[in-house]
């Protein structure tokens, strides 16, 4: 892609992140897009043959953006605890400020649901081994399958992404993750002396 193109691209996701984000998936045209990225509807249709793709290219995007913050993070932390504290911490961050119209928006096309899982499963997977290998070199954890135990960390949540557990108010889903990410960090002895 010629340099001029990659900023058009570029602007074009950033426009359309702001503009679905504040509005939803619904309540956004192809043309809104366009308008507000100060290119042409044919442009928009040549990298993008549908809004479906477009969506879907800007929640990918964004995967990026924070699992690249997130590798920051994690990295900037030296015990392996800690770092999966930060990671559950900035997950829980995202869940609490992701607009829930996008959830439901994401929900309702399941071409999308299903590319984006993917894609952010295939990332978080990836920063799991990275935390287990490194706790095993450090010895702070004991030597284990790291395949396993990155799948069960990685897994473990999507049990609560069933329909009631959309539907919570937003209160309710912080409380949910809030308290299995502690169950998760602590186990169920976490903090009991014998």
């Amino acid at each position: 892609m010629a340099h001029r193109n990659k900023k058009k691209y570029k602007k074009l996701l950033e426009i359309s992140e702001e503009l679905f984000w504040k509005y939803g998936y619904h309540r956004v045209t192809m043309d809104e897009i366009a308008k507000a990225a100060g290119i042409s509807k044919a442009t928009v249709y040549t990298y993008f043959p549908t809004k479906d793709d477009l969506f879907l290219e800007v929640l990918k995007s964004n995967t990026d953006y924070h699992m690249e913050k997130i590798m920051e993070k994690i990295d900037a932390n030296y015990h392996t605890f800690d770092k999966i504290d930060c990671l559950y911490t900035y997950m829980l961050n995202i869940a609490k400020e992701f607009p829930m119209i996008l959830s439901k928006d994401i929900m309702e096309r399941m071409n999308v649901l299903e590319k984006l899982s993917e894609y952010k499963t295939q990332k978080v997977l990836l920063m799991w081994k990275h935390i287990l290998e490194d706790g095993i070199q450090k010895g702070e954890i004991r030597a284990l399958d790291v395949d396993f135990a990155a799948n069960l960390l990685l897994y473990m949540p999507t049990m609560f992404m069933k329909m009631e557990y959309l539907s919570m108010d937003e209160n309710q889903r912080v409380a949910l993750y809030e308290n299995l990410f502690d169950f998760m960090k602590y186990g169920l002895l976490g903090g009991l002396t014998k």
